[in-house]
């Protein structure tokens, strides 16, 4: 019998095999190739947003084709990095930006604004030693999203998430 932990890690790198851009060599036909960002996404984070970024929304949000919005607004951009899942990641603040720039603009699918700059290293170890531990966090998120909406254009339904909606 396969270890459970093991059978879910190969489930989510085949899943995970449809959004990524790798191409597999001649000696590796049909396997994905996962650069750092989008392993450390599929260990870390596909377990319960999905490997491919979909997810039940009522139970954790969608991050395909929605993830993007978040970058339209400074408070949107740091709530990201600011949840505490992802502020206490073990993951160094380099390799933290990385997975959030392959979930904001890979995953988002189009979704970030035009323009809209990429995480640094510096800019997520700034905003990620203030984890949101100390506010509500549906409550925070639905304010959050509410602005994304009234200032940005984002899709009401990406209010839908755990009874934010």
């Amino acid at each position: 019998m396969i270890p459970r932990p093991l059978a879910l890690a190969a489930a989510a790198a085949i899943g995970l095999a449809g959004v990524v851009a790798g191409r597999a060599d001649s000696g590796t036909a049909g396997a994905p190739v996962l650069n750092p960002a989008q392993s450390q996404f599929l260990l870390r984070c596909g377990g319960c947003h999905g490997t491919a970024g979909l997810s039940p929304p009522k139970s954790v949000p969608v991050l395909r084709g929605r993830a993007g919005w978040f970058l339209c607004t400074p408070e949107g951009r740091e709530y990201i990095v600011r949840v505490p899942n992802v502020a206490r990641a073990l993951l160094d603040d380099a390799r933290l930006a990385a997975v959030l720039n392959f979930v904001a603009f890979d995953l988002g699918e189009g979704s970030a604004p035009h323009g809209a700059e990429p995480f640094t290293g510096e800019e997520v170890r700034a905003i990620r030693a203030r984890p949101l531990t100390d506010v509500p966090l549906l409550a925070h998120r639905r304010q959050v999203v509410n602005d994304l909406i009234r200032r940005c254009g984002a899709p009401k339904d990406l209010l839908v998430y755990g009874g934010a909606g």
